[in-house]
Order: structure tokens, then C-alpha cells, then sequence
């Protein structure tokens, strides 16, 4: 059997193949997320390297249709047809249960495959295709955000691209472990909030598929000093949030489980604005959230 399991935001991916895995099928990164054995939450993952005759019938409706995706949906299944612009027959496929419990995957070229060093489990331009409506399934979320474990307590960082999520992680590296600088799963449990690493880094490369209970969340903004801000009005925070949702096949149903998730979150964790420069003085202010 051609199976290897990852871990990640509490869950196990079941990967199997009908070729062999190699020690380089994927890239490095994945290393610490890979695990012996599964957990009691499992979702299963099967590359097949030819694809599957569909009727038009077989493949349902279709709901997104923008290059490279067309995505079709019928009773059972959401089928990702990979299609380049100006490309009418799809060089990949991806099939996947309504909960996006199991997943089939079809490519025609196993030559990639072969040659390993895979930046993605599922072979698309990004695992979050597929991550991003199953942690909504689990009330959770991908966020466009850093994070790290300081003092056994978990900080979620948030911006655009450029607004200083790496760098911040960068200046705290000594304090604590950094999760990941771009891409933070946050779920919501019972007890609380908990955020966990994942692979898919930005221009730090550290990565760790730790996790920890959600202590603060912060919103970065660029300034000539250096200042955290609470954010008493939580409305405004939850105005905030959805412009850093990673975004997969966006439907009513899916919405309704991010909002709320992040609707809970605003109410139940403390949310700042953080001011920062680049002097390195953000080692300081941020142990107001952590006392």
C-alpha cells in the first residue's frame, strides 16, 4: 500500500497513491508535518495518474468557472476540473465529498509526480483548495496571518502582504517558535480558541505544525512608533476579519460557517491594532497580552 499520513490543524491527511512515494515526493517542508499513524480525525487523500471518463451528467452543475478552475457540483460530489485559458480538455481533476472527507485526484502527467519535490499534497498550485472548506467543516478558518507560541500562548498577526507579518515574527523569533508567517488555521474548540501552524510559508521559511491556545489577535499597521491598541469595538473587528479569510469555492453555506466562527472569536479573545516600526521595540508592548 502507497500511503503516508500528514498532520495538520488536528487532522490527518491519509494520503495514498497508485505510485510509490519517494523520500523526495514532496518538498522538505512537509517533513514535521508527516506522522506514523493516524489520529481520530481523518480525511483521505488518493492521487491516481489518468483521468476519469465524466458525463456531463456525472459532473453536475456548474458553480466557479475561472481560469485555471471550473468546478462543478452534483449530490454527492464537488468536481475541480483544472482547465488553462483557452483550454477546453483539463489536465487535472480533483473529486471531492460534499464534507470534504475524501478526495480522489487525477492528473495525466505522473511525470511531476515522479520527480517529486511537490510544493503541495494535492498537487495543485495550493493545498488550500482543498484546507480552506474543510477546517470550515471543523469551525475553523485559514487566515492570511502569522503566528507564534510565546510563553505556551498562541499570537495571530494579520495584514496584507507587505504590512509586516514576517518581519514581526522575525523580531520575536527569540521570544518564542514561529508557526508559520502566512497562512494560520484557527479553530474553535469548547474550551477556546487554538491556532496551529502550517506549510505554507511566505519569506520566513520556518515552519511548525505546533499549535496554541489563541491569547491575542493582532491587526498590523505600518507607523513611525510603536503602540498596541484595543479594539473595544468589537463590530469593527469583525469588519476586519473576512478580507483575510483565505478563500477556496466561496458559497452561502461556507460563509455562514466562517462568519460564525469569527463572530465567536471577536467576543471570546482580546483584538488589537499593532503600530510598529522596525526598531524592534514590538518585543515589549506585546507582553501586555500575554500577562
Amino acid at each position: 500500500m502507497n500511503r503516508r499520513y500528514y498532520q495538520i490543524g488536528g487532522v490527518t491527511i491519509e494520503m495514498d497513491s497508485d505510485l510509490p512515494f519517494q523520500e523526495s515526493t514532496f518538498a522538505p517542508k512537509f517533513d514535521i508535518f508527516r506522522v506514523p499513524e493516524p489520529g481520530k480525525d481523518v480525511v483521505r487523500l488518493h492521487h491516481h495518474f489518468s483521468l476519469p471518463h465524466l458525463t456531463k451528467e456525472d459532473l453536475g452543475i456548474i458553480v466557479y468557472d475561472k481560469p485555471p478552475w471550473r468546478i462543478h457540483q452534483n449530490d454527492d460530489y464537488f468536481n475541480y476540473l483544472m482547465i488553462g485559458a483557452g483550454n477546453k480538455s483539463p489536465s487535472m481533476m480533483g473529486i471531492f465529498s460534499r464534507d470534504y472527507q475524501n478526495g480522489h485526484i487525477y492528473s495525466i502527467n505522473e511525470k511531476i509526480f515522479r520527480h517529486g519535490n511537490l510544493e503541495s499534497l494535492t498537487m495543485f498550485p495550493t493545498d488550500q483548495i482543498f484546507l480552506s472548506p474543510l477546517f470550515a467543516n471543523r469551525q475553523g478558518c485559514l487566515i492570511h496571518g502569522a503566528g507564534m507560541v510565546i510563553d505556551g500562548k498562541g499570537l495571530l498577526f494579520i495584514g496584507h502582504s507587505e504590512a509586516g507579518k514576517s518581519t514581526t515574527v522575525t523580531m520575536l523569533q527569540e521570544e518564542g517558535d514561529i508557526l508559520c508567517d502566512d497562512r494560520i488555521i484557527v479553530r474553535q474548540y469548547p474550551e477556546n480558541f487554538t491556532i496551529y501552524g502550517t506549510w505554507s510559508h511566505g519569506t520566513v521559511p520556518i515552519i511548525s505544525p505546533r499549535s496554541a491556545p489563541l491569547q491575542a489577535v493582532m491587526f498590523i499597521e505600518k507607523s513611525s512608533e510603536n503602540r498596541l491598541i484595543p479594539m473595544t469595538d468589537r463590530s469593527e473587528a469583525l469588519r476586519l476579519f473576512p478580507e483575510f479569510v483565505i478563500k477556496s469555492l466561496v458559497t452561502p453555506d461556507w460563509w455562514l460557517k466562517i462568519i460564525d466562527v469569527l463572530g465567536n472569536l471577536v467576543q471570546q479573545v482580546p483584538v488589537y491594532r499593532l503600530q510598529l516600526d522596525k526598531s524592534g521595540m514590538v518585543k515589549k508592548i506585546i507582553r501586555n497580552p500575554l500577562s
